[in-house]
């Protein structure tokens, strides 16, 4: 049969194309067509895995009807040639021919950025040994028909291969054991009370798991995102940082998610389960918090719209069943002032968190006008206010208080035997107070105790040693550290300059938000030290090259990281530069101008402003229209080690009165980093001897093999450009 004929014949050249493109993956360079092939691979895969399942079962049918009556599983090789074609003959070439179709344009698909890890790559080798494994069946049918054991162990090991290949790809696209999920023990977070939940653990993560990380994990990190870790999160993707509290829409993550759902930007994808209006809510709050990542629950105010978020998803202290009457709706509003806030726990629960501010105008009174919902607190926040142990017996009169905060007030531990009384009590805080090792120890004879914080009070260190060595299972003990010996360490100075070439004198703005701070600086890449370096004031202007560095230091304060910035300045504009090795396909649109165009880059690579080079070296000769005295060579380059984007192995400067007549001026090897780090900007000087030239080549090498260390070890690494400064 004709058709039959065309399939066959397709078989080994697609293999071997498909062979040819696993062995030379990482030099792949696709056209724009090749990938809308490639993007057919999620449509497509659904043919061969249903062709291969179908035809294992055929077999499997066949061997058992073979058994039973003697003849050949799968039809008979050698009958008529003008007979129908065997079901089973069909069924594994019409298999063979899908899955190497599929194979290729998953590969095609693999090649676009987000696409690496080990589950693409072993997805990759699956569906290619499904692909082989079919053909060397189909090749092998004369044999197999002969041998029904053999035919059948066949089959059901390319089922196997297949299966795997799926299941792969499903944990790929969907996320972990998606394919396999429904018949595997459910995998819940444990419950967590209000009083113990953590903003980003408890809140924000489990939204992320749900609704993101399927799409931006360490195997499949779409737009160059992954969301698994504080680390990668704080790095952003190609596109960005994720948020920003000084833009209205607090950045890149908050205005994807607000997209239209028909836009492609937006997420989750259309396709995808999306946020709900609580989720989009909860991620609002915490980017506009500033996106805490250790911060509790409970440190918020019970204002905050973020806790009142937390205490409609989380259950508070055990999702206790209060047995008590709600108070007074009327009562409650009236005991709210400028100073002290009673609100229900959570929506509809009858029990109350009361919590006071301003320390000047606390009074005992205020705990005694608290009589009528005495009843109904759970939770009395009296965190720097001015108890003292006179007034513990007013508070051990919430006889149903869970969640007790005495923090920083003025108790000295004479009257904590009150507290006693509060046999409901769970979480107690007494850090920054008076009290000591006796004090404590009396408390833990509190059963339904199970949260005491100590740290920052009278107790010696080897008290605090004792204490949680010897405290009951059911009682966790924080002890914190000893502040009275550790030096909190600045953070770095605040840059503001936004320009980066300085064609004309720039002032330089750097400021601080810690009162007394001194900022010194230094412009030639040095660390600035507290005694020699100059005091920034705002005097300082930039008129040439500078590596600026400035750190900020205050008496009894560590001394803070640097904070760090290129500027470039410009004596000499090119008038042309030609490339003489080709730019990278993906940045051939852009042209060689945009290296001598004054534009600069961000950490974003697609952005238009940089050129990629990733099989050659760049090599370019840069032209002026008369000679110039030159004597520095600046070029600007951007790191991102998590993308392959590697500082250069070699830069040279060729100079001359011409193209043909240059020697070489000067060179330097930059250092290459020995581990993974968060992407950024660099800049490197290659100085030489003052020489006139109208004609300058640059030749800058890329790495030619990844170091072991990263995930794709052995692959060419990449080199991005964007600026060449001269003096």
């Amino acid at each position: 049969m004709k058709w039959r004929s065309i399939f066959v014949s397709s078989l080994l050249p697609l293999n071997t194309l498909l062979l040819f493109l696993l062995l030379f993956d990482s030099r792949l360079v696709l056209p724009s067509w090749l990938q809308v092939l490639g993007r057919m691979h999620p449509v497509i895969l659904h043919f061969p895995i249903v062709l291969v399942i179908l035809y294992a079962a055929w077999i499997g049918w066949s061997a058992r009807g073979a058994r039973a009556g003697g003849g050949n599983p799968g039809g008979d090789p050698g009958g008529d040639p003008g007979a129908p074609e065997p079901i089973g003959d069909v069924l594994l070439l019409t298999a063979a021919l899908s899955a190497a179709i599929t194979a290729i344009m998953g590969l095609f698909l693999s090649r676009e950025p987000g696409y690496e890890g080990s589950s693409i790559a072993w997805h990759k080798w699956m569906g290619a040994l499904t692909s082989f494994g079919l053909l060397s069946i189909y090749y092998s049918r004369p044999l197999l028909k002969m041998r029904p054991l053999l035919s059948t162990g066949s089959a059901a090991f390319i089922m196997l291969i297949t299966l795997i290949a799926g299941h792969l790809g499903g944990t790929i696209t969907h996320g972990e054991n998606f394919v396999l999920g429904p018949v595997l023990p459910a995998n819940k977070r444990p419950a967590v009370p209000l009083e113990e939940a953590m903003l980003y653990k408890d809140l924000v993560a489990p939204i992320l798991e749900s609704k993101c990380t399927g799409c931006h994990n360490a195997d499949k990190a779409k737009g160059g995102l992954v969301l698994e870790s504080r680390e990668a999160m704080l790095k952003g993707g190609k596109d960005g940082k994720l948020w920003d509290t000084t833009q209205a829409d607090l950045g890149l993550l908050m205005s994807r998610i607000h997209l239209p759902l028909e836009d492609k930007k937006h997420m989750p994808p259309a396709s995808k389960s999306q946020l709900t209006g609580e989720e989009g809510s909860i991620l609002y709050s915490w980017i506009k918090e500033g996106a805490p990542f250790d911060k509790r629950v409970m440190e918020l105010s019970p204002a905050d719209t973020l806790r009142a978020l937390a205490a409609a998803v989380l259950k508070s202290t055990d999702d206790e069943q209060y047995v008590f009457a709600a108070a007074d709706e009327k009562k409650i509003q009236s005991l709210n002032t400028n100073y002290r806030t009673v609100q229900p726990i959570a929506k509809g629960s009858p029990a109350l968190a009361v919590d006071f501010y301003g320390k000047a105008a606390f009074h005992a009174n205020q705990l005694k006008e608290l009589a009528p919902v005495r009843e109904q607190v759970v939770s009395l926040n009296l965190e720097k206010m001015p108890v003292t142990d006179k007034d513990l017996p007013l508070i051990a009169d919430f006889a149903n208080l869970r969640v007790l905060n005495l923090g920083f007030t003025n108790l000295t531990g004479a009257g904590v035997g009150e507290l006693l009384k509060l046999s409901k009590l769970k979480s107690l805080t007494l850090s920054g107070t008076a009290v000591g090792a006796d004090d404590i120890r009396r408390l833990t004879a509190l059963k339904d105790l199970h949260h005491l914080y100590v740290w920052n009070t009278k107790m010696s260190p080897n008290d605090l040693a004792v204490l949680q060595k010897t405290n009951h299972d059911h009682l966790v003990i924080s002890t914190g550290f000893r502040s009275d010996t550790v030096l909190i360490k600045l953070n770095a100075p605040i840059l503001q300059t936004e320009d980066r070439i300085v064609l004309n004198p720039v002032l330089l703005q750097l400021k601080h938000y810690v009162p007394g701070v001194t900022i010194r600086y230094t412009l030639d890449g040095r660390d600035p030290d507290s005694v020699t370096s100059p005091v920034y004031n705002d005097h300082v202007y930039l008129n040439t090259r500078s590596i600026l560095k400035a750190r900020a230091f205050k008496p009894g304060w560590l001394g803070s990281d640097p904070v760090t910035a290129d500027f470039f300045g410009e004596a000499f504009r090119p008038d042309s530069i030609v490339m003489l090795k080709p730019i990278d396909s993906a940045y051939m649109k852009y042209g060689p101008k945009i290296l001598i165009d004054l534009k600069k880059g961000d950490l974003n690579f697609g952005s238009g402003k940089w050129l990629g080079f990733h099989k050659n070296p760049m090599e370019g000769l840069i032209f002026f229209n008369k000679p110039v005295n030159a004597q520095l060579l600046t070029l600007s380059s951007l790191v991102d080690i998590g993308s392959d984007i590697m500082p250069p192995v070699s830069i040279e400067v060729w100079g001359g009165r011409s193209a043909r007549d240059m020697k070489l001026l000067g060179h330097i090897n930059p250092e290459q980093p020995r581990t993974a780090q968060i992407a950024y900007l660099a800049a490197y000087d290659i100085r030489f001897p003052p020489t006139s030239v109208r004609c300058l080549k640059i030749v800058v090498v890329p790495v030619s093999k990844l170091p072991d260390w990263q995930v794709r070890k052995g692959k060419p690494g990449w080199i991005m450009e964007d600026e060449i400064f001269v003096n």
